[in-house]
């Protein structure tokens, strides 16, 4: 859980594990760079950005589809918590 907003990110690193690089027990460090090391390439951007619209309930906007948001768990997990400020 995030320690800021009491959200569950586990759906997220569990989608990544078994969406995207078809492997569940493994743990993912949450600061290696998944752009970097090719784990999210244009297609598992898209794929990553409608799962987490859906299971969080947000939207997210063309704009902010930018490297800094989606380069590693902890950026992800920090993009999606201010989302979620955003909605409540």
């Amino acid at each position: 859980m995030s320690e800021d907003t009491g959200t569950d990110f586990s759906a997220v690193r569990r989608f990544i594990n078994t969406e995207l690089l078809y492997w569940e027990d493994q743990p993912i460090d949450h600061t290696v760079n998944l752009i970097e090391t090719g784990v999210i390439d244009s297609i598992n951007l898209v794929r990553l950005i409608e799962f987490l619209e859906e299971h969080y309930g947000i939207q997210i906007p063309d704009e902010d589809i930018v490297v800094d948001n989606f380069h590693s768990l902890d950026s992800i997990e920090a993009f999606v918590a201010s989302h979620m400020k955003r909605v409540q």
